[in-house]
């Protein structure tokens, strides 16, 4: 009795964050539940392609319980552009500007190079409650046009970069110069949830996929370590 009054009441089921969206048909729900195991119970061993260098050995290594990181397993983004645009420091990171920091043994983790600015992040919640893919590029743009008027020098501004090939452009994209809005990950590094969700598999655990299939390390094409299927199930999910 003691310990009922001192627990937590159980969570409403309107309150989670992890679950499914209302209104999915049932090959839509089976989808979800897949992605949701890939996500949560998938762990990568050197056997099914983990590394050689690495940041987690799972999805939810970084993000426990489809939640926010934690300083154990935070991340390491390192260089930055000059005014030439470039990254004088792209090419002083073994593999990248993310620092790899673990590896499979008989390799070296990563390590910052001298000298490189760098940013410690942890991995951000997961769950979707803003419908972001949705905002048009136009309400983007109007936004950093307003935040430009601002007199306290805050300025938000679209990241605009290449987008990869795999990716569906959106019917209302603004192109500039070839590039288009980023709008997920860190800093919007990434165009939409199926670059971020490569990106992911590819740069944090080393797993190549049908969408990405150069492996991180070799610079060389590989055979999939995960099916397109599970990608695509973890994007819906």
């Amino acid at each position: 009795m003691a310990c009922e009054t001192l627990l937590p009441a159980e969570p409403e089921e309107n309150e989670l964050l992890d679950g499914p969206m209302e209104g999915l048909s049932s090959a839509e729900e089976r989808q979800f539940l897949l992605g949701d195991i890939s996500f949560n119970d998938d762990i990568f061993t050197v056997a099914k392609g983990l590394g050689p260098i690495f940041i987690g050995n799972s999805c939810a290594s970084c993000h426990a319980g489809d939640g926010k990181g934690h300083p154990f397993n935070k991340f390491i983004r390192f260089g930055q552009t000059d005014s030439a645009g470039a990254n004088p420091f792209a090419t002083l990171g073994d593999k990248g500007n993310q620092l790899q920091h673990k590896a499979i043994l008989g390799y070296e983790p990563e390590k910052l190079p001298a000298g490189a600015p760098f940013s410690e992040f942890v991995a951000p919640i997961v769950t979707g409650l803003g419908f972001l893919d949705a905002v048009t590029d136009a309400d983007i743009i109007a936004m950093a046009e307003a935040n430009a008027l601002r007199s306290d020098d805050i300025r938000g501004r679209p990241h605009y970069n290449f987008a990869p090939n795999f990716v569906q452009l959106r019917p209302n994209s603004i192109p500039k110069n070839g590039m288009h809005i980023h709008r997920f990950g860190k800093k919007g590094l990434t165009y939409d949830l199926l670059h971020q969700t490569v990106n992911a598999y590819n740069q944090d655990m080393g797993i190549v996929s049908y969408y990405n299939p150069i492996d991180p390390y070799s610079g060389l094409p590989e055979d999939p370590e995960v099916t397109r299927k599970t990608i695509n199930d973890v994007v819906f999910t």
